[in-house]
């Protein structure tokens, strides 16, 4: 039997869309879209829930978080540096783009999430609406002021491979 190389490697990759809206006109003022980072912590719970590790939610992605602070993402994140506000997700589903695809959306109505936004986290295993819990998978910084005269969406896909 002749020798195959094996060697593959599974990348993880996501992008957050964030979609700002006139609350009363409905008018799109931004449609801005942010690459991000995985970062370790999310990597290492992916592979507990790959080896059945069920306890706190591992693996499953549960909330949005927007701060306010400029601090560039590193790997070893494992929080946003001034979180403002979080929201649990609201619609979870594959990408028309393809099954590997994952994509957590969250809207944020015109009294939540106010203020210049600078960063943005999505959180999982043991997340709550407590500020800083649960597990960071993804950060990203980001550039937009959001006050009550406006609604925001964000649509947050994950990759895999």
């Amino acid at each position: 039997m002749k020798n195959v190389n094996l060697n593959e490697t599974i990348k993880i990759s996501g992008q957050l869309r964030l979609i700002l809206r006139d609350a009363k006109t409905g008018r799109i003022k931004a449609d801005d879209t942010y690459k991000n980072m995985v970062v370790t912590l999310a990597k290492n719970s992916i592979a507990d829930h790959l080896r059945g590790t069920t306890a706190n939610n591992k693996g499953i992605i549960t909330y949005i978080a927007v701060g306010i602070a400029s601090t560039a993402p590193t790997l070893a994140d494992t929080k946003l540096v001034s979180e403002l506000f979080r929201k649990l997700i609201s619609v979870r589903e594959i990408s028309a783009s393809g099954n590997n695809i994952a994509e957590f959306t969250v809207f944020f109505t015109t009294s939540e999430a106010n203020g210049s936004l600078t960063e943005a986290g999505l959180f999982g295993d043991a997340a709550s609406a407590t500020t800083d819990s649960g597990t960071l998978y993804c950060r990203t910084l980001i550039n937009r002021v959001k006050t009550i005269s406006d609604t925001l969406t964000l649509v947050w896909t994950v990759t895999i491979g």
